[in-house]
């Protein structure tokens, strides 16, 4: 295996027993003659036989692992029992997990620094829209081998694109899917039953959803009530946008040109990152949230647009026994002009950086992704599994009895709709730090600009780094 990449290298490659067989013969039978008596039989000396020694088996070479993992509160109780169980079947590996609280901020950071450091970790997290210039860089190693060798292709669909696009590139295999993932509406049960509204269906339209918004909003009284929690954010606002049929590129597997600024996105970007707030005061703005005041999870707020990791913040059994629970339901996200409804939709996990050890780190990263281990990391966390034959016979049924909902169903069928976010030699990551949050969302959530002032200067900014991707690759 190659050895871990010095700084020097990584600058070049771009920033970022025996058993023994016993014979025995076979005398036929003597025939009733009347032939002579046969001698009296001497006692043959007796033979020891050879002790022969049980084949020794070498004691495995120590191994220590580096692994740099997401870090939050649901993760954390996850690795340290996938952890602490490999490294009990399989005393001689050692693993050093360094947990990198939020990936969308400082966990990409950190590992780049490590790898111009020479010292990049075994095995790693990554997003499914992240992991791909790194592999393009040379950095990781392939997976393909092992994949065929242990039995994994059924981690692998052909069919299911969400998957396929977020694990493979340029034909390897990189990606080892830990879950799969698609976001779609929550909404508390406690404000719709206070005001007596119905539960929202998954046949509902967005025009139905604004208006419950609208019904639900009410900051007048001495708690604060809003109809919905902005994301407020670009990312976050993917669902919204693909519901007007639109994209924001010409492909979202390497794209070549940037298309923010097209009529339904601006008009839907205008409305959810920023009217909400200001216009129709049915979301609260920053101030309204400062010192954490005033969300979802505080029952400020009747709906947001989250994933299954959110499970834990809102109902789990430690909330509930510590009388914070907030009881919730999901619903797919409501019908806009695009009647196919496309949702968010990727597959995350870990993948391997090239090493000394990489067939042992494959050894661990592997065990993460068998259902055994997949299971405990589902289970912990409330994510969906990498296996998506445990969706309904595993998943749903532990979600929705940990977390007491009843509509876990709403995801796989949002996971069928979805769409991943955008895949290229410009990570998502890199757009949106650079420009789509500078430029747009910060001067949308304050206030200070519209969609219609903003969308342009994101596509242009946006076109300049594909052009100089593109120019180089």
């Amino acid at each position: 295996m190659a050895n871990k990449l010095s700084r020097r290298d990584f600058l070049k490659v771009g920033a970022l027993g025996a058993a023994s067989a016993i014979v025995a013969g076979c005398t036929p039978p003597a025939t009733p003659t009347q032939a002579p008596a046969a001698p009296p039989a001497t006692k043959a000396p007796e033979v020891k036989p050879t002790e022969v020694p049980p084949t020794a088996v070498p004691p495995k070479k120590p191994v220590t692992l580096d692994f740099q993992a997401w870090g939050d509160n649901a993760d954390l109780p996850a690795w340290e029992k996938l952890v602490q169980l490999y490294q009990e079947r399989n005393p001689h590996v050692t693993i050093k997990y360094s947990p990198v609280a939020e990936p969308n901020a400082n966990f990409y950071p950190q590992l780049q620094t490590s790898i111009a450091g020479g010292t990049p970790p075994d095995v790693s997290s990554f997003q499914g829209w992240e992991w791909q210039t790194y592999a393009d860089k040379g950095l990781l190693a392939p997976i393909d081998d092992f994949v065929k060798r242990d039995g994994f292709q059924t981690l692998y669909p052909q069919d299911v694109k969400g998957i396929m696009d977020t694990t493979v590139r340029k034909g390897a295999t990189y990606l080892i899917p830990l879950q799969v993932a698609t976001m779609l509406m929550f909404y508390a049960r406690k404000p719709f039953d206070d005001a007596g509204i119905p539960y929202p269906t998954d046949d509902w339209t967005f025009e139905e959803f604004m208006e419950i918004a609208q019904k639900l909003t009410n900051t007048s009284g001495e708690k604060k009530m809003f109809g919905l929690q902005a994301n407020g954010s670009w990312f976050r606002d993917i669902g919204w946008i693909r519901g007007t049929g639109k994209r924001e590129f010409d492909s979202l597997v390497d794209p070549r040109k940037a298309q923010f600024n097209q009529p339904e996105i601006v008009e839907i970007v205008q409305k959810m990152a920023q009217d909400v707030i200001y216009t129709m005061k049915i979301a609260p703005s920053p101030a309204d949230t400062s010192g954490g005041a005033n969300t979802f999870q505080t029952g400020n707020c009747a709906m947001k647009y989250e994933g299954p990791w959110w499970f834990p913040a809102m109902n789990s059994p430690k909330l509930r026994e510590e009388g914070k629970g907030i009881p919730f339901d999901v619903v797919l996200m409501p019908k806009l002009k695009d009647e196919s409804r496309p949702h968010r939709g990727w597959a995350e996990g870990v993948a391997l950086l090239k090493g000394d050890a990489v067939e042992e780190a494959w050894g661990f990263a592997s065990f993460m992704a068998s259902e055994e281990g997949d299971k405990i990391y589902s289970e912990t966390t409330g994510r969906m599994p990498n296996n998506l034959a445990l969706l309904e016979s595993f998943w749903i049924p532990t979600v929705e009895e940990k977390f007491q909902f009843s509509n876990a169903k709403a995801f796989i069928e949002a996971f069928k709709r979805s769409q991943v976010d955008v895949i290229g030699g410009v990570p998502r990551s890199k757009m949106n730090a650079e420009v789509v949050k500078p430029l747009a969302y910060d001067k949308l959530v304050n206030n200070s600009a519209t969609a219609a002032q903003v969308l342009p200067e994101v596509d242009k900014a946006l076109q300049a780094l594909l052009d100089e991707y593109w120019a180089n690759a």
